[in-house]
């Protein structure tokens, strides 16, 4: 992905000078493409004269002003310019790999930029195809935000800067540590952090770090070797195999175990190991149902948010998308219990549930216009 794009759009005139500088700017539209838009940061001192850094953020959601308010700071210091499109996010490979190729055209068009100091960020599978891209050329560095590649190997070649970060309670934590000792060990430039937190964008603490590594200005920083470690990671692995395999019953009670140690208020290896557990099988559920509602396997769908509402009982959205699972299902009873309890924990999205073609066979229960009522 590289400066042949901008052939695309070198018949618009677009300039810099239109942009203000120096703060977030929500939405930037990308010309000649209806709805493609990303969000962007033009430090005060940029100018034409030169050639600029830029960053690339791909947030998973899709929420490209979120890692462009986080990076704004470290931004406006190190002299970089940073975009984050509002249309790539997890799913489907092809949509996300447009929205990068217009966002590269369009800053490309409006900007100088230095191709040598090309970098991208991702959060979670944000941050899988921003290691993805950059195996493929044209980028200096990533910033790898709560996930590495993905594989069980990493590729033989690396050819750029990797800063990578982990929330403590992060359930893809173990998946970074790993990956920081297989590149220490392969002597492949990186930095590595942890910080206080779950599966979340580097804290904007972190951002000036990510910079200063990319520009030289901090060394590599590997994660440490820690026998801890390895036996909280042992342990994610264990309790997740005991999961998967356990019926309904033993399930149940394993993640009821879990929840207690996840809310205990002292810091423990096993309070970490807890929330990572949590967080992973919350985050699994709520990804294998929508895939399974967009296959029409509604039934299947059900199960798997019946165990998202298991492990996030406060999730208003897990519940909710319950209602719609078991309602297509033909379960109208168990739908409208999960409508209850939408609404009970906050669901207030009363459009949404009104146009939910799923949820029709239910507009004449007295239930649910008593759902109706408490969500207005």
């Amino acid at each position: 992905m590289a400066r042949y794009w901008i052939g695309l759009f070198l018949a618009t005139t677009l300039t810099a000078q239109e942009l203000p500088r120096g703060q977030v700017i929500e939405r930037v539209n990308v010309a000649g493409s209806e709805g493609q838009s990303y969000a962007l940061y033009v430090p005060n001192g940029y100018s034409p004269d030169r050639a600029w850094p830029i960053l690339y953020c791909l947030d998973p959601g899709a929420r490209g002003r979120v890692p462009v308010e986080r990076f704004a700071a470290a931004a406006e210091k190190a002299g970089f310019l940073v975009a984050g499109s509002n249309n790539s996010r997890n799913g489907p490979f092809a949509p996300s790999e447009l929205a990068i190729r217009l966002m590269l055209t369009d800053t490309h068009a409006r900007f100088q930029i230095d191709d040598s100091r090309v970098y991208a960020a991702g959060l979670s599978g944000g941050a899988r195809l921003a290691l993805a891209w950059a195996q493929n050329g044209h980028i200096a560095g990533v910033v790898a935000s709560s996930a590495g590649f993905g594989a069980p190997t990493l590729p033989k070649q690396i050819p750029f800067l990797i800063f990578a970060t982990a929330g403590a309670d992060d359930f893809n934590h173990d998946e970074l540590y790993r990956m920081s000792r297989e590149l220490a060990r392969r002597n492949i430039p990186h930095h590595y952090e942890e910080f206080e937190g779950g599966h979340e964008w580097l804290p904007a603490a972190l951002t000036a770090k990510a910079l200063e590594f990319f520009e030289g200005k901090i060394p590599a920083q590997a994660a440490a070797q820690s026998k801890e470690m390895d036996r909280l990671a042992s342990r994610y692995d264990q309790l997740h195999q005991e999961i998967a395999t356990s019926n309904d019953v033993e399930k149940a009670a394993v993640i009821h175990r879990l929840q207690k140690d996840a809310a205990r208020g002292e810091d423990s290896g096993d309070r970490r190991v807890a929330r990572r557990v949590i967080g992973g099988l919350s985050i699994e559920a709520m990804e294998r149902g929508r895939d399974l509602m967009t296959n029409r396997q509604y039934a299947d769908a059900a199960r798997n948010y019946e165990t998202g509402v298991l492990v996030r009982p406060e999730n208003s959205g897990a519940w909710y998308s319950l209602a719609v699972a078991q309602a297509a299902a033909g379960n109208s009873r168990r739908a409208l219990e999960a409508l209850e309890q939408a609404a009970e924990k906050g669901f207030r999205d009363v459009s949404r549930l009104k146009q939910e073609p799923l949820l029709m066979r239910l507009h004449k229960e007295a239930r649910y216009q008593a759902v109706l009522q408490k969500m207005r």
